[in-house]
């Protein structure tokens, strides 16, 4: 159909069409050489920008800038921000393009420190990094972070005495646990300024002090939180359990308490690692403790277990609350320690209530006291507090508690006497109250 057109058209027609034609690939041309025009080019930075998911008003975000020109040199970097709820972003650096060639990235290199504007918490922040060319066009990278509290709080439950019933005095070596309360109502993470919680740096560590009658107050204790695993700002309790130091006898001890989350108040060098933060801190002080004196167990009494026959007869269990021996027929309550097998050679100790055993040391036999005893099996894991000793030999050393109850025993043995090939009489020196 156009060709037939053109070939019927008049000559003054066929003109007009050319001119036209020609008109149309200037404007043509024309538009071709605005089209070449190039971005810039960002390069090996990611997207959006390796930053943290949280800082704090004030802290220093420094970011890492990696771009290139491609026809048109570079002109300038713009760093904008928008702060929530405000939706307009505003330009809060203007850095003019200086040569920062790096061989190793094939790019120019540009540090921009950013510093956390005043803020809500929980407020949204989106931080623009923007690359301008002489003509105009850009590129822009963007990350975003929530505004958290910089400062952790702390406060103190009641303490309690994990090695002693409350009702009796502590004493040098008891463990005392703290309950430590971190960051009370606090949140770790946020998806909207109206999430409920206020939203915390996450916290570093705690730091435990102690000062002694009138000395000086010196650091006791130090423990990352958690110890392992992901850090955190939400609100948590901590159980610091400290033992009381030697010495500390009729002295108040006086415990303090800090907690430390990092502030990056200048820019981190290098920015992967920082190592130059500083430390917000937040500090409760304990009431004093004054520790007692150790209770001291009487002298060792001696016990001989005979165990004789077929079932061990009347003197092969014994009752360590009355230091008397519990004949066979009478009922398991009283039988604390009994003699239970000599089979291949090999004595058995046993507990035939609910008493409990203790592989303990001589040294611990030597200096025990009612206090050191208790320390030590309380603070023992459940699986060491054992019901049967098997295959006993002279020397050996053990705790008892005896009947679940705030009595303790220790005991060493000190002769194993076979008088037959299943009769055998088994000698201990017994300390208890």
């Amino acid at each position: 159909m156009t060709y037939s057109l053109v070939r019927r058209a008049t000559p003054g027609l066929l003109v007009g069409l050319l001119t036209l034609t020609a008109s149309c690939d200037k404007e043509i041309d024309e538009n071709y050489t605005l089209v070449g025009e190039r971005f810039p080019t960002i390069v090996s930075s990611t997207t959006p920008f390796p930053i943290a998911t949280k800082y704090a008003v004030g802290e220093t975000v420094t970011v890492e800038l990696n771009f290139a020109p491609q026809t048109d040199p570079i002109k300038e970097i713009l760093v904008l921000q928008k702060v929530e709820p405000s939706r307009d972003s505003v330009v809060v650096q203007t850095i003019p393009y200086q040569a920062a060639y790096s061989k190793t990235k094939n790019a120019d290199t540009l540090l921009i420190n950013y510093v956390v504007p005043t803020a809500a918490n929980k407020a949204l922040i989106r931080l623009d990094a923007r690359v301008v060319s002489t003509n105009g066009q850009f590129r822009t990278r963007s990350a975003s972070f929530r505004v958290a509290e910089a400062t952790p709080t702390i406060s103190l439950n009641t303490p309690t005495n994990i090695t002693a019933p409350s009702t009796t005095t502590p004493v040098p070596g008891d463990v005392v646990r703290f309950p430590v309360v971190l960051n009370a109502g606090g949140i770790t993470s946020a998806t909207a300024i109206t999430t409920a919680g206020i939203l915390y740096k996450d916290i570093d560590s705690l730091i435990t002090y102690v000062r002694i009658g009138t000395a000086a107050e010196r650091r006791f204790a130090r423990q990352r939180l958690p110890t392992a695993g992901t850090q955190t700002g939400a609100a948590a309790t901590v159980n610091v359990d400290l033992t009381l130091p030697a010495g500390s006898s009729g002295q108040p001890l006086v415990f303090r308490f800090e907690a430390k989350s990092r502030y990056q108040s200048v820019a981190p060098r290098p920015i992967t690692t920082p190592t130059n933060f500083t430390y917000r801190t937040a500090t409760v002080t304990a009431t004093a403790i004054t520790p007692g004196t150790p209770t001291a167990l009487a002298a060792a009494r001696t016990v001989t277990l005979t165990y004789a026959g077929t079932n061990g007869g009347d003197l092969a269990a014994y009752d360590l609350t009355t230091f008397m021996a519990v004949p066979f027929a009478n009922a398991p309550a009283t039988k604390d320690v009994a003699v239970t097998s000599t089979a291949s050679n090999a004595v058995r100790l046993q507990a035939l209530n609910t008493s409990r055993f203790l592989v303990s040391t001589a040294a611990a036999y030597n200096a025990a006291t009612l206090n050191s005893i208790r320390q030590a099996y309380l603070t023992a894991a459940s699986t060491a507090q054992l019901t049967t000793i098997d295959n006993v030999t002279v020397g050996s050393v053990y705790i008892t508690r005896l009947r679940g109850a705030d009595q303790y025993a220790i005991f060493t043995v000190t002769g194993i006497n076979r008088t037959s090939a299943t009769d055998v009489a088994v000698t201990l020196a017994v300390k208890a109250l």
